[in-house]
């Protein structure tokens, strides 16, 4: 039985991850997380106290997710010090700092970071690298879509997908946005495009385009479901693990 603490647990895919995670007969949930501001501390949700206190719920855990924001991972790396507790993250928006400082944890704590819990959209990763060396002359690009209320743009998942072109192509330019007289697209040029509206749980589409074709590699989650799911994953991934820097990648090469 993995005893999982969820951070960020009344948000809206920590939220779906401790509930899964209540459902779950290899898991027990020991408890969920919150600012102190916010105004569910000391409710109770699938069967466990909303607390601020994470330090108090350590010693009860195998294991701590969290889905919050920039800062509220740094409070939590903050509260696990002293402990070896894994750590699975999903956080976005980072800051290079703030996630050397991630990193900087591993030394002593197994952590699983991934911008994207989809074991869809991890496999889309290993698809990019694979097309984007196949078709070194076609124009690439990438467009995502979220829902309304997304705080960060790009997403994570569109910034890594920049990432594995950038590691394959000589890109001399990444670009979020086009207006007026532009002029031609150039050959090493990167252009990474946001939409925002409704519900959209997320869609990611990276472009391969030449003349005379085009080749898309799309992925659309109809809800978040599908990474509350790969965060279960993740849990059981990282739980026995020693300590270091792991990537869903390593969950999809483990099989």
């Amino acid at each position: 039985m993995i005893r999982v603490v969820v951070a960020g647990g009344c948000g809206r895919m920590a939220g779906g991850v401790a509930r899964l995670v209540s459902e779950t007969e290899d898991m027990e949930l020991a408890g969920i997380v919150e600012r102190p501001d916010h105004s569910d501390i000391g409710k109770s949700r699938y069967g466990v106290e909303i607390t601020a206190d994470l330090g108090s719920l350590l010693k009860e855990a195998d294991a701590v997710v969290e889905f919050t924001s920039p800062s509220g991972l740094l409070e939590i790396l903050e509260g696990m010090k002293g402990s070896s507790i894994p750590l699975v993250s999903g956080t976005t928006g980072l800051s290079d700092a703030e996630f050397e400082r991630l990193k900087e944890s591993a030394r002593d704590r197994a952590i699983l970071w991934s911008p994207n819990m989809s074991v869809g959209v991890n496999l889309l990763f290993k698809l990019a690298a694979e097309a984007t060396k196949a078709l070194p002359d076609y124009d690439t690009e990438i467009v995502e879509m979220h829902h309304r209320h997304k705080k960060d743009a790009p997403s994570g998942t569109a910034k890594k997908l920049a990432e594995i072109v950038k590691e394959h192509r000589k890109i001399s330019r990444t670009i979020y946005g086009r207006e007026g007289h532009t002029g031609e697209r150039e050959p090493n040029e990167l252009a990474v495009l946001a939409l925002r509206g409704g519900d959209v749980a997320g869609e990611h589409t990276l472009y391969f385009a030449t003349e005379g074709e085009r080749l898309e590699l799309t992925h659309r989650a109809s809800s978040r479901l599908a990474f509350a799911k790969g965060a279960l994953k993740a849990i059981r991934f990282i739980a026995p693990k020693p300590r270091g820097f792991y990537q869903f990648a390593d969950i999809l090469e483990e099989g």
